[in-house]
């Protein structure tokens, strides 16, 4: 089975015919019994060129002797897939990645072979490892040198750029140019900390402890959890930082009433019922019934039943819900700024992919608003960063609903809290009455 061509149709996929890499990824493993050496291959491969393709087009362009416009959508990606490797995956065979490109480019573009073999001999006799820290000083517009160093959109570029200042952007973007750290969590409604941490030791895994309490861990090494016995148990889960700072910063109880307005994929709604010790009630609800279904298994794996899933277009309100629920948490759909390193298609979003997701966020909060009860709470949070989504929908909410009052509010930034760019609010509502 060649590597190559299974990484080809992913990269192609993705960029061409607007399929997301997570998926098909899944699909390739699930369908083909590959090794984990294997695995790994097409999982740094992929994520690695579709994170950087403007910065490696920027290289092709500058070794190319024909225009960039004029390259084939086929030999585009043949060529980012061997730049990345000869100057990310320090290879001491560069010659070995260029012929297995040329073998590729005679599959699926048989035409552009002499091309792709002479703009890669070029560039693999010049040391491609050194292009890795190239520092694009020709590119004298700062956001433009920033949209292309780190290959993201221009509008992104712009955007981060306004909100913290050319340097924290370049800083932000440089952190989420790495590999994101993966946090596991153990089941508190089946385990204590102490057996836990003995399991941990017995599967081999190298960690470190970020939260005794809530049995928080940072792994060090790479494996397989889902093939783990620990997991199969339900004793495990994963789960980034910031989602669980978030859910530990609503400060749900046993026994309260907890509405999880736009749950899926559910991890908020999981580490919320393991907290309350199973004890209580959580509704989750998504627009997504294939999520929600996910998320069934998932309690069904931990040993959680006080989740209900429903099936909910957020922007409609409900009359049933009216002043139902303790807590009431709004993880309202964004841009994902915050997470592009795990989603390297979210780098390339523009303005009218963008530009729209502030009404819906503030129609979703103002609803979710209207179900707290008295002395209740409201919590609202993303995973992308600026105050277009953030700071400027909970200014304009309170503005409007004077009986919220914000007891907590942090932006987690990755080049400083070391999680995903994300932002989270916590409101208390007070005993007057809503004005409806």
């Amino acid at each position: 089975m060649n590597l190559r061509n299974i990484t080809y149709n992913i990269i192609f996929d993705v960029k061409h015919n607007k399929k997301y890499s997570n998926i098909l990824i899944n699909e390739v493993f699930t369908k083909s019994k590959l090794k984990d050496e294997e695995k790994n291959f097409i999982t740094y491969l992929s994520y690695g060129v579709l994170g950087n393709i403007y910065f490696l087009d920027y290289f092709i362009r500058k070794y190319s002797d024909i225009s960039f416009s004029k390259i084939s959508n086929k030999a585009k990606v043949i060529l980012e897939m061997a730049l990345f490797e000869l100057i990310f995956m320090n290879s001491s065979q560069n010659y070995a990645t260029v012929n297995e490109s040329v073998a590729l480019c005679k599959k699926v573009d048989f035409r552009a072979k002499n091309f792709v073999n002479a703009v890669l001999r070029k560039i693999s006799s010049s040391n491609p490892s050194n292009l890795r820290n190239y520092k694009f000083d020709d590119i004298k517009d700062k956001s433009e040198r920033l949209s292309v160093k780190f290959s993201i959109s221009k509008y992104i570029s712009d955007r981060l750029i306004e909100n913290y200042g050319f340097d924290f952007a370049y800083e932000l973007m440089l952190s989420m140019s790495k590999t994101p750290e993966i946090f596991i969590r153990g089941n508190l409604i089946k385990t204590d900390f102490n057996t836990f941490k003995n399991l941990l030791d017995e599967n081999k895994l190298c960690y470190e402890i970020i939260d005794e309490k809530n049995m928080i861990f940072s792994l060090k090494n790479l494996k397989n959890i889902a093939n783990l016995n620990i997991y199969r148990d339900g004793l495990i889960s994963i789960q980034d930082y910031s989602s669980m700072l978030c859910v530990i910063a609503s400060g749900v109880k046993e026994n309260q009433t907890v509405l999880d307005i736009c749950a899926a994929p559910g991890g908020k709604s999981i580490f919320m019922s393991q907290i309350m010790k199973n004890k209580g009630s959580i509704l989750s609800m998504d627009i997504s019934e294939n999520k929600l279904k996910l998320l069934d298994e998932q309690c069904k794996r931990l040993g959680i039943d006080i989740i209900t899933t429903k099936v909910n277009d957020a922007t409609i309100y409900d009359e049933s819900y009216k002043e139902k629920f303790d807590v009431v948490l709004a993880d309202v759909p964004c841009s994902g700024i915050g997470i592009l390193r795990r989603k390297p298609e979210i780098r390339y979003k523009n303005a009218d992919e963008i530009e729209s997701l502030p009404e819906i966020q503030k129609t979703i909060l103002e609803n979710s608003s209207k179900y707290v009860k008295e002395s209740g709470k409201l919590i609202y949070s993303t995973c992308t960063l600026g105050k277009e989504e953030n700071q400027n929908i909970i200014e304009n909410f309170i503005k409007n609903n004077t009986d919220f009052k914000i007891s907590y509010q942090k932006e987690y930034y990755p080049n400083i809290d070391n999680t995903d760019g994300f932002y989270v609010c916590v409101m208390d509502r007070n005993n007057d009455k809503k004005n409806q």
